[in-house]
């Protein structure tokens, strides 16, 4: 008698649950050609983004685009410690160096600035200019949505500094000593932002 129970109310919280995934489509038979359709008008359900039913929260949403998984986890802020530090630093170095003009790379990243070091592919003919700022800094993103600016560098004695800011971090080197450093070694970087 409990199995009977049971079961009959699983099928009905079944028949319930498929009662309210109900299709909102226009049920209406569409006009055929030569027809004049004077049937009834339907109306839109209003969208979150034009002050709908969510209103100022859907429109935030939509401002948040796909990083509400970063806003969750706190990546949208500016890194705050050694740890995140030398993370973003590694897995920015091993980005910029999958791009095809680079032949090597070092980072570090502190705060919301990305210090980037490289020597270019013997092909490239560039220079540090602002496309490859630009391709940096959406690796940098992606790495670590919190970096809002990055300064690419192929000048040997900033790269050298950028190495060294990096094994400060790899030795345990306290995170605000190597952001002071980071900060004013940036001073003297052309920094690019969007």
């Amino acid at each position: 008698m409990k199995r009977i129970t049971i079961l009959m109310m699983l099928c009905a919280a079944f028949a319930l649950l498929l009662t309210g995934c109900a299709s909102n489509a226009d049920t209406a038979p569409s006009a055929s050609p030569g027809m004049n359709s004077a049937g009834p008008a339907t109306t839109m359900m209003p969208s979150a983004t034009d002050g709908g039913m969510l209103g100022e929260v859907g429109d935030e949403l939509k401002d948040l685009g796909n990083d509400v998984g970063d806003l969750l986890t706190g990546r949208d802020r500016p890194i705050s410690t050694a740890e995140e530090a030398l993370r973003a630093s590694q897995d920015l170095r091993d980005d910029v160096q999958k791009l095809t003009e680079v032949d090597t790379a070092v980072a570090v990243a502190t705060g919301s600035t990305a210090l980037v070091g490289v020597t270019f592919d013997a092909s490239y003919k560039g220079q540090a200019d602002d496309r490859l700022m630009a391709m940096v800094l959406d690796r940098a993103r992606a790495v670590y949505p919190g970096i809002r600016a990055v300064a690419v560098t192929a000048d040997q004695d900033a790269v050298s500094e950028i190495a060294s800011l990096y094994q400060m971090l790899q030795n345990g080197t306290p995170y605000a000593t190597v952001r002071t450093n980071a900060d004013t070694l940036a001073k003297g970087m052309t920094l690019y932002q969007d």
